[in-house]
């Protein structure tokens, strides 16, 4: 029986990928089933966002918005993205830490992906994209990207329990709450086995790819290794410190943005609801909408500021301000750090590819 080393050198198995892996290339934009459950999805929010709703009085509540007060909750948001990339880099030290500047560029250009095209396809442009800059495996890249989430889901719930002891939380909130609890007990065990149980996880991948094609074997232990290198930051304890403080600075960020949202428009609400609606937007997320959120995004805004008795009217109006504060910066730092990296829309196409090649794999 070959080593695990052994196999992953072999001379005909290392560089690309194997050859049996489809190469061409598919276009992001309209298609798919996803894209189109999302529309439905954000049409039948929208609707619901937009019913009984008096225009006038919307447009009225945003006459008074203050400005500066605005500015500020643009401010926190860009420098939410700032500690996001910067805890990226970090995780990303683990092999070689690239500079806070492409750290920053790409983590923008993932985040503008995310916002504006199905499924959650921004991860997978980050790790495509940083690996090609840095010569790295895009395989590590990615599992990076899954300790970022492994980190926001645990402050997630840290951030349900301190609700939990302000208030009583809706009922519609409380099931995907339990639903988030619950994927944290199935992942907080694996996580362990991964990251400190590294040798044994290995062993079980040589038994493995025994029950599949030998001339996948190679790439696919690679894969594996690339993937778990990507914990060995959580195993340091210096990179675990460093973890745990940006992911907090990241949680009390975007909360301060949704207060200081509520102060721009005037509204008396405390911060402790600015961070239930952040858990509620992160809950949200999951729900499949169309490119942008539009129609989820605005109704579980209004249905969140109706359990502190918020005008409806008004809080369609805090709903426009928000997603102003957020996707505008998004789009405008995106399309900028594309031209500041040299991007082009090929490379992105290569990251979508990579995407349907996973779908695709043969195992």
């Amino acid at each position: 029986m070959k080593s695990i080393q052994g196999l992953a050198d072999n001379d005909k198995l290392t560089g690309e990928e194997p050859k049996a892996v489809p190469n061409k290339l598919r276009r992001w934009g309209p298609g798919g089933w996803q894209l189109w459950l999302g529309v439905v999805f954000s049409l039948f929010f929208l609707i619901l966002a937009l019913r009984n709703i008096n225009y006038l009085e919307t447009a009225d509540a945003l006459r008074k918005v203050k400005v500066l007060i605005l500015c500020l909750a643009v401010g926190s948001y860009i420098l939410s993205i700032l500690a996001k990339a910067a805890r990226w880099q970090l995780l990303l030290a683990v092999h070689k830490a690239p500079s806070f500047g492409r750290a920053i560029s790409i983590y923008s250009i993932g985040q503008m992906v995310n916002a504006f095209f199905p499924a959650h396809l921004g991860e997978f442009a980050r790790a495509y994209l940083m690996g090609e800059a840095e010569s790295d495996s895009k395989v590590f890249v990615l599992g990076t990207v899954a300790v970022e989430k492994i980190a926001d889901l645990l402050f997630l719930l840290i951030s349900i329990t301190l609700l939990l002891s302000q208030m009583i939380l809706p009922n519609w909130l409380v099931s995907p709450a339990r639903g988030s609890a619950l994927v944290m007990l199935i992942l907080v065990p694996i996580f362990v086995l991964l990251a400190w149980q590294r040798n044994l996880v290995l062993r079980l991948a040589e038994w493995a790819i025994h029950f599949v094609p030998v001339r996948w074997r190679g790439w696919l232990l690679r894969q594996v290794q690339n993937g778990l290198s990507s914990l060995d930051s959580v195993r340091n304890p210096g990179m675990l410190a460093g973890l745990i403080v940006l992911s907090f600075i990241v949680c009390f960020l975007s909360a301060l943005t949704n207060y200081l949202v509520f102060l721009a428009l005037g509204l008396p609400l405390s911060p402790i609801t600015a961070l239930l609606l952040l858990v509620v937007l992160q809950v949200g997320t999951e729900i499949p909408s169309s490119p942008g959120g539009i129609g989820v995004f605005q109704y579980l805004i209004i249905l969140t500021l109706s359990f502190f008795a918020v005008d409806k009217n008004v809080a369609l109006g805090y709903s426009v301000l928000l997603y102003l504060v957020i996707y505008l910066p998004i789009a405008i730092i995106g399309v900028y750090c594309l031209w500041r990296e040299k991007i082009t829309w090929k490379k992105l196409d290569d990251a979508a590819a990579m995407l349907k090649r996973i779908k695709k794999k043969p195992i």
